[in-house]
């Protein structure tokens, strides 16, 4: 008893604290150590609550630098509450502010996804995905500026926001400079996203070159080609040249030129010119109000009667279609009406001497 009594008298009343205070410290670390999943539910439910969305909390990318972070938040109470000098408590908060920010920057740029739904429901550009992944890294890319510039701050090598305009702007002037092909192509490409002349999927043709759209990037465009090649192109060619859109057609030009014989008569041109505005008439695949049928030439070997009107199909294989039902049409008609086709030919005439008939 009396052993017992020395022992505890010889204990120090700041040793007691400083046990107290460990304990407690690693009560706190380990509460936010088991609850962190509790707390990163809590926050995500009520942000799809905000937003109206009844995605579950697991499947959000916010999860795991929400989990992070309050790991984080406990291991901060904690040093807070050990007994540390001043120094190293200073320097601990640095760390820890720029830490936390991190993760926060983190939950930032997940949330600014073209999957996301905060994206989806306040700046998603349904007509044009090209436009979507632009405007998640340009926000992206403005979210770690900020970032480097909160790090340099806390450095003591930044004191307000303008020297970081200032920084950027000499940056900026810097690259244009050192390297201006490419950034006219990325002006180019910031033109190309918001004008929209064309997005993926679209058939474009650009100057010798017709394909696909695959991509659109800040510098350049890739097309997929007749032959499955992939051509990238420099936004800036496609920017300074004509672009035509394949895909912005709402009918298709078709012209042909039937070659009538020079044996048939008159009146059974007119007859036939006749009866081929008749049956485009009849034919719902064409736009009646563009027929234009008329015999425009009479050659040395053939009667010429042309033919040109629009196609209600847009889309380049089901318009083949509809041209060679079309065709197949007028070739019907002809062979109805018993009409020969002329084709190139050429009479030779030979002048013999009178000596050589004697």
């Amino acid at each position: 008893m009396e052993n017992f009594k020395e022992m505890i008298s010889s204990i120090n009343l700041n040793d007691l604290l400083k046990i107290f205070d460990i304990q407690i410290a690693i009560a706190v670390l380990l509460f936010f150590v088991i609850f962190r999943t509790v707390f990163s539910k809590i926050l995500i439910k009520a942000y799809y609550k905000i937003i109206k969305s009844k995605k579950h909390p697991k499947d959000s990318s916010m999860y795991r630098p929400l989990n992070i972070m309050f790991i984080l938040i406990g291991v901060y109470c904690m040093i807070k509450i050990l007994p540390t000098s001043a120094q190293v408590l200073y320097v601990m908060n640095k760390i820890y502010k720029l830490v936390i920010i991190f993760y926060v920057m983190r939950i930032l740029t997940s949330l600014i996804n073209t999957d996301s739904i905060f994206f989806k429901r306040f700046f998603r550009d349904p007509t044009n995905k090209a436009v979507n992944m632009f405007l998640c890294q340009i926000a992206k890319f403005i979210i770690w500026i900020i970032y480097l510039f909160i790090i340099l701050a806390e450095m003591g090598y930044a004191k307000d926001f303008s020297g970081l305009v200032a920084a950027l702007g000499v940056g900026s002037a810097a690259i244009a400079l050192a390297a201006q092909d490419l950034v006219k192509s990325l002006i180019s490409g910031v033109t190309i996203l918001t004008d929209k002349p064309f997005v993926i999927g679209d058939w474009i043709e650009v100057d010798q070159y017709q394909g696909t759209v695959i991509d659109i990037t800040f510098r350049s465009t890739r097309i997929k080609a007749f032959n499955n090649s992939v051509v990238t192109i420099p936004n800036s060619v496609i920017t300074s040249s004509y672009v035509i859109n394949w895909n912005r057609l709402t009918s298709r030009r078709f012209e042909c030129v039937l070659n009538l014989s020079l044996e048939t008569p008159s009146e059974k041109i007119k007859k036939v010119v006749k009866e081929i505005k008749v049956v485009l008439e009849n034919d719902p695949k064409v736009i009646k109000e563009t027929i234009q049928v008329s015999l425009i030439n009479i050659t040395a070997y053939s009667n010429d009667i042309k033919i040109v009107l629009f196609l209600r199909e847009a889309e380049y294989v089901p318009f083949l279609k509809a041209k060679q039902d079309v065709l197949c049409s007028l070739l019907f008609l002809v062979e109805k009406e018993n009409i020969d086709l002329a084709y190139p030919t050429q009479t030779l005439f030979v002048k013999r001497k009178e000596e050589e008939q004697a």
